[in-house]
């Protein structure tokens, strides 16, 4: 069976309703499996935990409806006696005409017991064609902020990243949204036609959305769990989407972010447009971070040298001084409980006097105070600490009934920062968490900090899976857990709101799309993604204009990348957080010294203290500079590319080799439609590219070579669209378009 229009065409198999093919126009998309996959899955569970599979290809009986209207081509696929409890699923299909986009929709009804944990769907598989194995095409995968992967190799040799099913207990990159995974949608594609997998969904319902090779071919998978407990009906509420498209993973992304900014009802205000944000969100603080105790996570914990915490604002300030901003101080180990011992962390190391005096000193030079937390889990025994123990509260306030539990109603020990303690996970929906975490949030805020990242751990902002049939929410992972974890979120900010002072709260990861409105400022996580293929800003793409996150800690960079061989990496990183619109962030070593990561040991050779300073000063002088209108509160488009760019290879503990270009580009609107492209040179020697604008072909371009935009040139571009740059030592150059007013450069432009 064939549905299809000019621009899309989907062929199912008449037998059982499977993905065989799909055309863009008259064109076989390239890579499209014609494995026969059943077009869902599913997955019950009884009260004990027991596991009932099912799928498509178990129906006994299957029909299938073609339908065609003066708007669209649809249609409706029925199929009865699924499995052994005998569901009936319904499966729609729309396609409108002229549309390159199919809207996907499936009901489940039961007469069971039973709880349905999740439905995958739709099935669908590639032919693993990716650039790394001779093929052409490249997967666009959301996770750790944006990922383009071209073998699936890379990741499979990574056990703690590699594919796994989703169970409890949780680890803490698992591929679910909204967590490590903040946003809806996956991509395949090469230089002929794309394929776009997304959930327009805006009610935050859980899904893990992943790939995973098959028999050679790589499965792209979306699964959702419903939470849907006992016998009747379950309807999906919203579209799952399946397009085609033409051109790169920014093209791709704009389909999920033209649905975001046109049709979401749960979007943020943007930025621009937020009076409630504090004065120092728009000033671009480089946020500086470091511990107060030990020198890495799994460290002893006597105080270094940055304790007590006054003597760091020598260094501070030098720093303050360097970059020519403010800083941020983002204390780690600073908890007088035990370091990554959640969820109490008050009083302070040392005491409230001693902290505050440091805030104090910092607010003095207009500097600010950051603070680590470790997310809601439950710490029974700190293995950095031996004296902190919770066991005896624990068991006086029975506390294992406010605990996530499995499927089979046991308590498993927590499988996150085992290293560090040993203990559970939190259930959000119980009230002791969220008042217990009110509590040790509302005492921060008193002590004169600034940002609270509460949410280490809890990667994106999510909890992790609970199965509790003794909370008051469906026995399964699902969207109650979201809801839960907002209104602590929106507690949290009233907290910071009544005491009068305005602090930002983040996470782990960027905040997932449920979560940005609360979460505003984040520790990203890109790096992970060397061990997956090559980051992308596919997050900064679709969310900029409504959250400013920041470079983050850079953990586990230290178990990745070869330092050694790779002395640009630093540089690298920083310019790749500068491009996507993130705000900087330097980790510090011993005697004040910048290094390459949080868990790098202090005894390495840190990086070239000159070229990092320089880059980070000329770099947030343009978030606080001409470029703030972009960078802060502006729109990233798809960049004009480079061409005849050097390239540079990062290279991996495990020797492999990540090409990367030398210089980096990205290209924002603002809010008032003024149009700019920075070209970003972070060698310390200089560089040349060509600008590709076959659009502008003879056109005179100002170019922008400082971020207070006095120094301004007019480049013609070549008759073939060109316009060569020449870029000196850490420079950046801003081209901007015609028909910008450029109001934030000086009059004498």
């Amino acid at each position: 069976m064939i549905i299809g229009n000019s621009k899309m065409a989907i062929r199912l198999d008449e037998n059982n309703g499977s993905i065989i093919s799909i055309k863009s126009g008259m064109t076989e998309l390239m890579g499209v499996s014609t494995r026969s996959i059943p077009l869902f899955a599913l997955r019950f569970r009884d009260a004990e935990g027991k596991i009932l599979l099912a799928s498509a290809h178990e129906a006994g009986r299957f029909e299938m409806m073609h339908k065609e209207s003066g708007n669209e081509d649809s249609l409706e696929l029925m199929y009865a006696e699924v499995g052994e409890m005998g569901a009936t699923v319904h499966v729609s299909l729309r396609l409108p005409h002229g549309d390159n986009r199919s809207y996907w929709r499936l009901e489940v009804e039961h007469q069971t017991e039973l709880t349905l944990e999740w439905i995958d769907f739709p099935g669908l598989t590639v032919e693993n064609g990716l650039t790394g194995t001779e093929g052409r095409s490249r997967l666009l995968w959301p996770g750790n902020e944006g990922v383009l992967v071209d073998r699936l190799d890379i990741r499979d040799a990574n056990k703690w990243i590699a594919y796994q099913e989703a169970e409890y207990p949780s680890r803490s990159i698992a591929s679910i949204y909204p967590s490590a995974v903040p946003t809806q949608f996956m991509a395949y594609y090469n230089e002929h036609a794309g394929l776009y997998m997304g959930a327009h969904d805006d009610q935050g319902h859980v899904k893990l959305i992943d790939y995973y090779g098959l028999d050679g071919d790589i499965r792209l998978q979306f699964r959702l769990y419903p939470a849907s407990e006992g016998p009747g009906l379950y309807r999906m509420d919203y579209d799952m989407v399946l397009a085609v498209f033409e051109g790169d993973w920014h093209d791709a992304a704009a389909i999920y972010r033209s649905w975001y900014l046109s049709e979401s009802s749960t979007r943020p205000a943007a930025l621009a447009s937020r009076p409630d944000l504090p004065e120092w969100y728009a000033d671009s603080p480089v946020v500086v971070t470091y511990p107060v105790r030990g020198t890495q996570d799994l460290d002893n914990m006597e105080p270094n040298e940055y304790f007590p915490y006054v003597r760091a604002l020598p260094c501070l300030e030098q720093l303050a001084d360097a970059f020519d901003s403010r800083v941020m101080a983002l204390l780690m180990h600073w908890e007088g409980t035990a370091p990554w011992a959640p969820p109490y962390v008050w009083p302070p190391y040392g005491g409230e006097e001693l902290l505050a005096e440091f805030a104090n000193g910092l607010h003095a030079k207009g500097n600010l105070l950051g603070l680590y937390c470790s997310g809601i889990g439950w710490t029974e025994q700190s293995h950095l600490v031996q004296s902190y123990n919770k066991k005896e509260q624990f068991d006086e306030q029975q506390l294992a009934s406010v605990m996530c539990s499995s499927p089979e109603g046991e308590l498993p020990y927590s499988a996150i920062c085992t290293g560090q303690r040993s203990g559970y996970d939190m259930c959000p929906s119980q009230p002791f968490v969220s008042e217990t975490v009110l509590n040790e949030t509302e005492r921060m805020i008193a002590g004169h900090c600034d940002y609270i990242q509460y949410f280490d751990q809890n990667h994106g902002g999510n909890s992790y899976f609970c199965y509790s049939r003794e909370h008051g929410h469906a026995p399964a992972p699902g969207r109650w857990q979201v809801e839960a974890m907002k209104h602590l979120i929106t507690r949290m900010n009233e907290a910071s709101e009544k005491a009068g002072r305005k602090v930002l709260f983040g996470c782990e990861s960027a905040a997932a799309e449920p979560f940005i409105e609360g979460l505003l400022f984040n520790d990203l996580r890109f790096n992970i993604n060397y061990t997956i293929g090559l980051p992308v800003p596919l997050y900064a793409y679709v969310y900029h204009e409504f959250i400013n996150n920041f470079m983050g800690n850079q953990n586990p960079t230290q178990a990745i990348v070869d330092y050694e061989h790779s002395p640009e990496n630093l540089l690298y990183r920083l310019a790749y957080s500068f491009h996507a619109g993130d705000m900087l962030t330097i980790v510090l070593k011993d005697k004040g010294e910048i290094t390459w990561s949080w868990g790098t040991e202090w005894n390495v050779t840190a990086p070239d203290q000159e070229s990092v300073i320089t880059f980070v000063r000329t770099a947030n002088a343009w978030r606080r500079g001409v470029g703030k209108a972009y960078l802060f509160s502006g729109r990233m488009e798809k960049p004009n590319e480079l061409k005849n760019v050097a390239q540079l290879d990062i290279v991996m503990l495990n020797g492999r080799r990540l090409t990367v270009p030398s210089v980096l580009t990205s290209k924002w609107s603002a809010q008032d439609g003024d149009l700019a492209q920075l070209v970003i040179n972070y060698a310390t020697e200089s560089s040349e590219t060509d600008v590709v604008l076959p659009e502008l072909a003879g056109a005179v371009l100002t170019v922008v070579e400082d971020a207070s935009g006095e120094r301004i040139r007019k480049a013609k571009v070549s008759a073939d669209g060109l316009l060569r740059l020449t870029l000196a030592p850490l420079q950046t150059v801003m081209i901007v378009f015609p028909n910008s007013t450029s109001s934030s450069l000086p009059d004498h432009r």
